[in-house]
């Protein structure tokens, strides 16, 4: 799109188009040949509605861009009693007190990416972001999934690097015509995907072996990690029937959750690591903010805080201002996405008197487009983590892991995990972004970051949304007394 950088994402797009024609809460697009009519809502009354209220069903473009990568039958795009029966297996391992009693081996991996943090500063070196946070973001929710950490830190991650070139693959796929590229990108896709499916088998039947030779007790569902979530009713039908080994079918669906989940679980959160430290790294005052709280709700020195923070771990809900701060971020950059189709019951939408129809269309809500409005978020260009503690902040128009039912599952983790990268790293550290080119005129009206980071401040759309470059920075010691 003219005026955005290359492979800007969707939700980008939107909003340009909304805020430079001055579009109403809900409008029409129009992408053919390229793309779907779309019903595009950018108010968040109509969001709310449709998504919580009748919580209309997913759109078939989701499996058309998710499927081809996960797998079918995965929790994300399936509907009906497929996914009410994922979402109760899954579930029980996403509850806020499951996740509560996780955030000591939470803590443990994240301790080791500050070890990382340290080396790099004390080399002084250019290094990515994006590179190291993924390792440590994988690990968090390997050990979430496996029990175990993938020491995809220390050791590298074979699952990790194939999922990283299919999904730079199929994204070629996406935004070429070029149809002999094409075809030798789908390949790569076909290729890697084989590749991280044999890695992810041998990890299940690991955990399989595990829980027949154990014995393992899975008749509770609280405590037990995602992977013996999957496990578990599975188990009981082969002690039923007296069963051996996983049967391919169930292995096929295991393997789809779990390349889910940890997909899921990985990019999302390590692109929202990358976003809080550029962002903290032009506002002293934010940073000072939070290593205040951090002194005060915890204790000084990260050390001593890491060990209060597993012997309480409940402590950590006292960071409200932390928890603000991430707020904005993902104001500023949100994670989630949804494509809704028209309700059964109700083939329209209603908005200020007017009736949208939405029969044959795909009906997308952009959370960037309100998270980035004036009317709705006072200043919205601003970024004040204090919006969050007044009284007329619109809660219902927050939406970076979208609402209702179908919301992000694993949001609770997402955010425990985010609080706990920055107990540990944010007192210690000072952070840099590097070879940026910043702009001398914003590219587009509603955001001006693109003054201070450049083409850095506009997401790239590669499966989820990235930062770009893989968000250079340089790291020094902080010289905060704590």
């Amino acid at each position: 799109m003219a005026g955005l950088p290359p492979d800007v994402h969707y939700q980008s797009a939107v909003t340009t188009i909304a805020h430079k024609y001055n579009l109403p809460g809900v409008f029409y697009l129009d992408l053919w040949p390229a793309g779907c009519g779309q019903v595009v809502v950018v108010d968040p009354d109509v969001a709310l509605h449709m998504t919580v209220t009748k919580n209309h069903p997913k759109h078939e473009a989701e499996k058309w861009f998710i499927d081809p990568l996960i797998g079918e039958g995965n929790i994300v795009t399936t509907e009906g009693p497929r996914w009410k029966y994922l979402h109760k297996m899954l579930s029980p391992a996403f509850a806020i007190q499951h996740i509560s009693n996780m955030r000591p081996a939470i803590a443990e991996e994240l301790m080791e990416f500050r070890s990382i943090l340290y080396s790099k500063a004390d080399t002084g070196e250019k290094f990515s972001l994006e590179e190291i946070t993924l390792h440590s973001t994988f690990d968090v929710i390997g050990k979430a999934t496996f029990g175990e950490s993938l020491n995809a830190k220390s050791k590298g991650s074979a699952a990790l690097e194939h999922w990283e070139a299919m999904s730079r693959a199929f994204a070629t796929t996406r935004e070429s015509y070029n149809v002999v590229r094409n075809f030798f990108a789908k390949r790569v896709v076909r290729a890697e995907g084989e590749k991280l499916d044999a890695v992810l088998a041998a990890m299940v039947k690991k955990r399989f072996e595990v829980l027949v030779q154990e014995k393992v007790d899975l008749s509770n569902r609280k405590g037990l990690g995602i992977m013996d979530l999957i496990l578990r009713d599975y188990m009981e039908d082969i002690r039923q029937s007296g069963k051996q080994g996983l049967d391919p079918l169930f292995l096929e669906t295991a393997i789809t959750q779990v390349k889910t989940l940890l997909i899921a679980g990985t990019g999302t959160t390590s692109d929202v690591i990358c976003y809080l430290m550029m962002m903290l790294s032009v506002h002293p005052d934010v940073v000072r903010k939070l290593r205040e709280e951090h002194d005060s709700i915890f204790t000084k020195g990260v050390e001593a805080s890491y060990q209060m923070l597993r012997d309480n771990p409940y402590r950590l809900n006292r960071l409200e201002y932390t928890t603000n701060v991430i707020k904005e971020v993902l104001r500023f950059y949100p994670i989630g996405n949804t494509a809704r189709m028209e309700h059964p019951t109700e083939k329209f939408l209603s908005y200020q008197g007017h009736q949208y129809s939405t029969e044959g269309k795909m009906i997308c809500p952009v959370q960037m487009s309100m998270h980035m409005n004036n009317d709705v978020f006072q200043d919205a260009k601003k970024f004040d983590p204090d919006r969050y503690a007044r009284e007329d902040f619109p809660r219902h128009a927050w939406r970076p892991f979208e609402r209702g039912p179908r919301g992000c599952l694993g949001q609770p983790l997402a955010m425990d995990e985010l609080k706990i990268v920055l107990l540990l790293t944010v007192r210690d550290f000072d952070f840099t972004c590097v070879d940026l080119k910043p702009r001398k005129i914003p590219r587009v009206g509603w955001t001006d970051w693109d003054l201070t980071f450049g083409d850095r401040a506009f997401q790239q759309f590669v499966f989820e949304a990235r930062p770009r470059d893989g968000m250079p920075m340089t790291v020094k010691r902080s010289t905060w007394l704590s």
